[in-house]
């Protein structure tokens, strides 16, 4: 009997505790589902995700990838939230989806560190990336092919280039990289190339030349090609959700994107 006693004792035990770990914030800190896009990862390194958890003391399971899995991600309730380089489709708002802006970040325009040009005009650019110039001396540079490079099409860089350089026109490639950031590599390693990407922190941008666009560098007032990144959510968000956002619209938090030449959106 008293074997049976203590059987039963610890099965109501585990029942209980079992019970206990699953209630929110009981046993257990909540943890917030995170689908951030790699543009928007690559600009802030993971740190501000890092000084989340620490003040807050919630637990952020993070995903990187493309903008579009990052949304994706969310409308099949894979994450709670998602950090997207490109805009939610108008019709999304329909079924409920918030996109908060929180940051406007230059769309740079690259090269391998040997290429002696330094600035490229729109109409040229656009004609690099149509397939009507394809070699540097057409730029103002040397006799060499250039080689174009590009992210992905799925990504929010290619699509938003194409918007914004292209007006929607077909872009052509030699060269396509799996991620936007991945182009930074391809750059620094193959001569005579030319990609884009957003502008990202000053020691990984240090392995590439950024070109002017029209005479204009990335920080200048009226650069051409800038883009708006947005926090995505299901509804108006509640906690843990809402802490995040607030955390990423903090004082301290838009100072430390000013230091790295990003401009925050204030609410």
């Amino acid at each position: 009997m008293k074997i049976v006693s203590k059987s039963i004792m610890i099965s109501v035990l585990v029942v209980v505790l079992s019970a206990l770990i699953s209630v929110p914030g009981v046993m257990a800190a909540e943890k917030l589902r995170y689908s951030s896009s790699a543009q928007v990862n690559d600009v802030f390194r993971g740190e501000g995700v890092s000084r989340f958890i620490k003040e807050t003391g919630y637990e952020v399971d993070m995903f990187v990838c493309s903008s579009s899995s990052a949304l994706h991600r969310l409308f099949n309730g894979v994450c709670d939230i998602a950090s997207s380089a490109e805009p939610l489709a108008p019709n999304h708002a329909e079924f409920g989806y918030v996109e908060t802006p929180f940051c406007k970040v230059p769309m740079i325009v690259i090269t391998n560190l040997e290429t002696p040009v330094d600035n490229i005009s729109e109409d040229q650019l656009r004609a690099v990336f149509s397939g009507e110039i394809t070699n540097w001396k057409e730029v103002g540079g040397p006799d060499h092919d250039i080689i174009a490079i590009t992210p992905g099409k799925d990504t929010a860089a290619f699509k938003n280039f194409s918007m914004l350089a292209l007006k929607r026109s077909e872009v052509k490639y030699d060269f396509m990289a799996y991620r936007s950031t991945m182009v930074v590599t391809s750059v620094a390693r193959i001569p005579w190339s030319i990609s884009f990407v957003t502008k990202g922190s000053a020691d990984r941008d240090a392995a590439i030349k950024i070109l002017k666009v029209n005479g204009k560098f990335y920080n200048d007032k009226d650069y051409s090609y800038i883009q708006t990144f947005s926090f995505v959510t299901q509804g108006e968000p509640s906690d843990p959700v809402k802490a995040f956002i607030d955390f990423a619209k903090s004082p301290a938090s838009q100072q430390r994107m000013k230091e790295s030449g990003i401009v925050p959106i204030s609410y």
